[in-house]
């Protein structure tokens, strides 16, 4: 169920209780404008009562007496059956006139009685009645109208203008948390002060934890490069030793694993550095068609020769970045096509020129990457349901680490659908500029 915005929550509140106030107003106000006519009406009917009994001796008196009152807007009636109380006034509508009834026990000298009926014409008290109830509505309605407008204006800078700088603070804290992203209290209304005191405690609860974590894994990482890099030398000087043909399976999948320790754990550093402000990055300039035989030479061997170079259609133009970390990001995304391009499905090296820069492409002919994931998948110990089908080995942060670094170089990352089906991995990276000079290595 989709609730309302607070703000015209509190407004149509608001305006239903105005409305609701003035309603009441006039009904209490039509309710006294009747009993007060009716009160005048029995007040006039017991005067006559009284004026018609103090001069009639007797009870054939009375009609003659009646005949002769000259009363504008009444009708007096004598009935000789006598009244033992007084009836309350009634309205009753006649011919397009309104007349308040009453009926009085009329009690004569000698001892004689009987019932005065008064009739009163109204009509002009009636509609004098409704023509000010309807200029109260009008009123009452001017009234909610203005009320309305003011209470929006207040509501606008009151608790929206608050709510929305409030809102763009939360915003622009960074991850991690910075102690430069403490919220202001003091500057917040009295009303948010609570709220932005717990956010403040939480950054700093945050900040402390992936402090930790950073440390963590920045120490970790560090611990476990000696020890892989003992054991992937160790395996591979026994692997050069005659005589262990039998163990050397073993020996290669213990090369091979600690291999890919080390890269993990290379990867882990990336991050821990890129978290600490502390990764860098050379400036050289690059040439598409060097970074892609160079690893083509080093990776189509292991590859089972599934990867696949094409031929640059035209002359490229000479981009900028780090060769060392452009190898890395390459081999991320030849490892991991090969992962997801079943043999012997080949994996294709290709490179094209957009005008915002070089284009580096490896292509698969794997399952490919749904639309609503080609976002996700850069991100830290994510993994496409690729991946999850798949049952494939993946540490969920090879990705991560190729956008942080193409990041760093200026450039980006991103995956489309190849030609044919598949997924199309392209590191954009920034041409050299006519004036920019790269540092030397």
């Amino acid at each position: 169920m989709r609730i309302s915005p607070l703000r015209i929550w509190l407004q149509s509140t608001s305006l239903l209780a105005v409305v609701a106030g003035y309603s009441l107003l006039l009904l209490f106000n039509q309710q006294i404008a009747f009993q007060q006519r009716t009160a005048a009406h029995l007040q006039l009917a017991e005067q006559l009562v009284a004026e018609l009994g103090s001069r009639a001796s007797e009870r054939s008196q009375l009609q003659p007496l009646l005949n002769a009152a000259l009363l504008p807007g009444l009708r007096l009636q004598l009935m000789l059956v006598p009244l033992q109380a007084a009836s309350t006034a009634a309205l009753q509508s006649r011919g397009g006139q309104e007349w308040l009834v009453s009926r009085q026990p009329l009690e004569v000298a000698d001892g004689s009685s009987a019932t005065l009926q008064v009739e009163q014409n109204v009509t002009a008290s009636v509609q004098q009645e409704w023509l000010a109830l309807w200029l109260l509505v009008i009123a009452a309605g001017l009234s909610s109208l203005f009320t309305s407008g003011l209470l929006r204006l207040v509501l606008q800078r009151g608790l929206v203008q608050p709510l929305q700088e409030f809102t763009a603070q939360l915003a622009a804290t960074q991850a991690p948390p910075l102690p430069s992203n403490q919220i202001p209290v003091a500057e917040q209304p009295e009303e948010l002060q609570p709220i932005a005191e717990a956010f403040n405690d939480l950054q700093e609860r945050l900040r402390a934890s992936w402090e930790r974590q950073r440390s963590f894994v920045d120490g970790v990482a560090h611990e476990l490069r000696t020890p892989i890099t003992l054991i992937s030398g160790h395996a591979q000087r026994l692997l050069r030793q005659p005589g262990l043909e039998a163990t050397a399976p073993s020996l290669r999948l213990i090369q091979q694993e600690a291999l890919r320790m080390g890269s993990l754990v290379s990867d882990l550093l990336d991050l821990a550095r890129q978290d600490s402000g502390r990764l860098q990055l050379r400036r050289l300039p690059i040439l598409a068609d060097e970074a892609l035989v160079q690893a083509y030479e080093r990776l189509a061997p292991s590859s089972g020769w599934r990867l696949h170079l094409d031929t640059p259609a035209a002359e490229l133009p000479v981009a900028i970045g780090d060769p060392d970390r452009l190898q890395q990001c390459l081999a991320a995304l030849i490892e991991n096509a090969l992962r997801y391009s079943l043999a012997p499905l080949p994996v294709t090296l290709a490179a094209d020129c957009l005008p915002e820069g070089l284009v580096l492409h490896v292509r698969d002919q794997g399952p490919g990457v749904a639309s609503h994931e080609r976002e996700t998948i850069f991100e830290r110990f994510s993994r496409g349901s690729a991946a999850i089908n798949a049952n494939s080995r993946g540490s969920g942060i090879g990705l991560s680490v190729v956008r942080l670094l193409m990041e760093a170089m200026g450039g980006s990352v991103q995956v489309a659908e190849a030609p044919g089906g598949g997924a199309d991995f392209q590191l954009h990276l920034p041409m050299i500029r006519p004036l920019e000079v790269p540092p030397s290595a």
